[in-house]
């Protein structure tokens, strides 16, 4: 016979255990430490490279801001000591030794042509190069061309230039007419187009090579060979570019 203690009844529900180690609930989970003893990489804000990039313009900034300022300061000086001025170019005389018209209504020409080429800079001189052209043209057609001579002329010089233009041109019929009536008028009207590469020179420095482009209307009042035109009226135009 056993004690007179009843066993405890059956509880009404089991406690199974997490067979399938799903996650606890939230309450209860607890972080696991990183793995191999490493810790966990922190990240650093992106204002640190912001800064950097503002430094880096503002360097640049100011060291473009300097060279502007050093730049202006040497072209101030530069020209407060030498004073550059455009030289002078004036058209003194011209001479035809040959303007016929032949029977297929071309014009044979030669002329001479003398340019008064003056510098009135104190400091500074021009070297003239050797690809320059002239030309003299009327009512768009080309009557002779020819070349300006290299030369090198100083500060404070007047040069005077002989130049020998030659060439040959098919005259149609309307452009004949109008220069046997320019003729007959005395008031013929002629392009003289120059241009010539120029190297400035400072102290016996040479500096960079640019180009004067130099227009010329004239008027002369004749074009008979071996006779020296009269020059009625010369307007000019000058230009410079690299």
């Amino acid at each position: 016979m056993y004690s007179g203690q009843q066993p405890s009844p059956p509880p009404n529900y089991l406690m199974l255990e997490n067979q399938y180690r799903t996650r606890p609930p939230p309450s209860y989970y607890t972080p696991q430490p990183y793995p191999y003893g490493h810790a966990i990489p922190q990240y650093q804000s992106r204002r640190s490279g912001c800064h950097c990039c503002v430094r880096f313009i503002c360097c640049i900034a100011c060291l473009l801001f300097l060279f502007i300022c050093i730049l202006i300061v040497g072209v101030v000086l530069t020209y407060t000591f030498y004073r550059p001025m455009i030289p002078i170019y004036k058209i003194e005389d011209l001479t035809v030794t040959n303007f016929n018209m032949q029977p297929d209504l071309s014009i044979v020409t030669d002329f001479h042509i003398t340019i008064k080429a003056e510098n009135p800079n104190t400091k500074i001189g021009f070297n003239y190069g050797k690809n320059s052209t002239i030309v003299v043209s009327f009512e768009g057609s080309i009557l002779c061309s020819g070349k300006l001579p290299s030369f090198y002329q100083p500060h404070e010089n007047v040069t005077i230039i002989n130049i020998l233009l030659t060439g040959t041109t098919m005259f149609g019929s309307h452009l004949h007419n109008t220069l046997t009536g320019d003729v007959h008028q005395g008031r013929i009207p002629l392009i003289v187009e120059v241009k010539v590469p120029v190297t400035l020179v400072l102290d016996n420095i040479p500096m960079r090579q640019f180009n004067i482009y130099v227009i010329c209307h004239m008027t002369v009042d004749d074009l008979k060979p071996h006779k020296k035109p009269k020059i009625l009226s010369t307007t000019y135009s000058f230009d410079f570019g690299l």
